[in-house]
């Protein structure tokens, strides 16, 4: 086969292999790949998913859940598993937070929708003991950490981010006693846990600066998914200067 020849039959496939190219990032939105294995937010239990347990938009499959609002629905699931040692409602219950952090106000939010809608009245404690309101249980908790993480991305090429894994976890210590014998009633640490693939769009919904751990950096972030991109980048790059070069002739 001459020179001439060989010319000829890469210009004729250049153009091909630029349209399948270009057309790689379209059809990687209609087949992001097969979903990981999860669960439904407040979805363990039937009575979980319904009333006071449940979170706007909880029963809409194609619903971009943020981070915060999966963070809050763990809670949510961590108060009503924590629920079932309460005396029968409407007791009174007093809320303690044992040591400050960042995730207090939320789950504090979590404990009164959640014992609110099941028929609780929830306090927090006045500095002057003569203002206390009279209650029934003390529930004490402490946030050990809300921990999210992408650890896979999934990528067309290199290049189209496709997909993220995410991962997030909340871990509390729950303890409850009777306000007036002290008999304590419950004392667990309690982890729930989530995991889904969002969409490589809408990454940036799903992320919020308003929380240190309300946005994550994907674990592909490494040496070895940037050389990646570099070499597939080089490659089409490479393809693209020969093609031209060979129509210029």
């Amino acid at each position: 086969m001459n020179r001439s020849h060989l010319i000829s039959r890469v210009r004729g496939l250049l153009p091909l292999l630029l349209m399948v190219l270009l057309a790689v990032p379209v059809l990687a939105q209609d087949s992001p790949g097969p979903e990981p294995e999860d669960r439904d937010v407040l979805g363990q239990e039937s009575h979980d998913s319904a009333g006071p347990l449940s979170l706007p938009g909880s029963t809409q499959r194609d619903t971009v859940r943020t981070n915060i609002w999966l963070t809050e629905a763990l809670m949510a699931e961590i108060v009503a598993a924590t629920a079932k040692v309460l005396p029968p409602a409407p007791a009174a219950i007093l809320l303690e937070q044992e040591r400050p952090a960042p995730e207090d106000g939320l789950y504090k939010s979590a404990v009164l929708r959640v014992l609110t809608g099941l028929g609780y009245e929830v306090y927090e404690a006045d500095d002057d003991p003569a203002r206390q309101a009279a209650v029934d249980c003390i529930y004490a908790f402490s946030l050990y950490g809300v921990v999210l993480e992408y650890p896979e991305v999934g990528r067309t090429l290199g290049i189209w981010r496709r997909w993220v894994d995410r991962s997030l976890s909340v871990t509390t210590q729950v303890n409850i006693k009777m306000a007036g014998s002290g008999r304590l009633l419950l004392s667990d640490r309690i982890t729930r846990t989530f995991h889904d693939r969002v969409p490589g769009g809408d990454l940036d919904k799903v992320d919020s600066s308003l929380y240190p751990f309300s946005s994550a950096e994907p674990q592909e972030s490494g040496w070895k998914g940037r050389m990646e991109e570099f070499v597939v980048l080089g490659t089409l790059a490479g393809l693209v200067a020969v093609y031209f070069a060979n129509t210029g002739d």
